[in-house]
């Protein structure tokens, strides 16, 4: 493993195969599932992203292909009982159908117990209008399989401590993405380590405060040419709706994380990925990752970085 300092995703020593990696003791472990956007891009599924510490999996929004990165990363949806929704927009939770469902009925690894949800308000009758979207399939194989029904336990959440188990600490921050309210950020925490993932959000001081200090912050970012947009006013929409590089920059640079990491990147007119990290460069000095799915970041008393594909 070699230690990140100032890293992007052009950095070859994070390009080199590391093999399958543990998660030490006292540290934890983060895999970039889906690191994409709504749009479909090659290579990228929409956002998710999957915590392992103390033994246990904390999997943070469920877009689409989160299925079936979690079984390429060597594990199996039934392995993972805890779900926590930043906003119920489609690309966080059009993934859950398949990781709910396969996680109860196949033979191997089979989920014990009902899901676990957590999620802004709405996310409780989502889950409650799902089991009614699936019960035919649900009936069906229930008796086939020899298992009980498929069930989740969801709670309707608002900011503070959410979840406490384990010596893992989860905690909710409300960021904005207006319309879309609430929408959440998470803190994480385990052995004297912290997370701290954004959600989606315009610049908001909040992530700032949560992310200050922390081991790894993970934010989401635009990034675009307006000159290219055929639609100017739709471009400035959207836009608004989300972080550009340099603004996100001016985040990482008042938080100091050990490392700096964009996942959920929207990169629209023809923006790349270099694009991203010299806006971002504009603000922000510091240690960088432009996050790529499966890729884990193991934090402990050094942070590795692994390609898993």
């Amino acid at each position: 493993m070699r230690r990140v300092r100032s890293a992007s995703t052009h950095d070859p020593a994070l390009r080199e195969p590391q093999g399958t990696l543990r998660e030490p003791p006292g540290a934890i472990e983060v895999t970039l599932l889906g690191t994409g956007s709504p749009i479909y891009i090659n290579g990228r599924y929409s956002a998710s992203t999957l915590i392992h510490a103390g033994g246990e999996y904390l999997l943070i929004d469920c877009g689409r292909g989160a299925g079936i990165r979690i079984h390429e990363a060597g594990l199996h949806p039934g392995n993972i009982n805890k779900l926590f929704l930043t906003h119920l927009h489609s690309d966080h939770v059009v993934g859950i159908p398949d990781f709910y469902i396969t996680g109860w009925f196949t033979t191997f690894a089979r989920r014990q117990g009902p899901l676990r949800v957590w999620g802004p308000k709405g996310s409780a009758a989502m889950m409650r209008h799902l089991d009614s979207a699936f019960d035919f399939d649900m009936q069906v194989r229930a008796p086939e399989m020899r298992v009980q029904p498929n069930a989740n336990e969801t709670r309707d959440i608002g900011p503070g401590e959410v979840f406490n188990e384990g010596g893992i600490r989860v905690t909710a921050f409300e960021v904005d993405h207006r319309p879309v309210a609430p929408a959440f950020g998470y803190k994480i925490e385990y052995a004297g380590r912290t997370v701290v993932l954004s959600g989606d959000t315009r610049l908001t001081e909040a992530v700032a405060e949560h992310g200050a200090g922390a081991d790894v912050l993970i934010h989401e970012v635009i990034c675009g040419h307006k000159e290219n947009s055929p639609d100017p006013e739709a471009f400035e929409r959207i836009i608004a709706h989300h972080t550009t590089p340099q603004e996100a920059g001016t985040v990482f640079a008042r938080a100091k994380p050990r490392l700096a990491v964009y996942s959920h990147l929207t990169m629209i007119t023809g923006a790349t990925v270099e694009d991203v990290e010299a806006q971002t460069r504009e603000t922000y000095d510091g240690p960088l990752l432009v996050g790529e799915d499966l890729t884990r970041i193991t934090v402990g008393d050094e942070i590795t970085v692994e390609r898993l594909r």
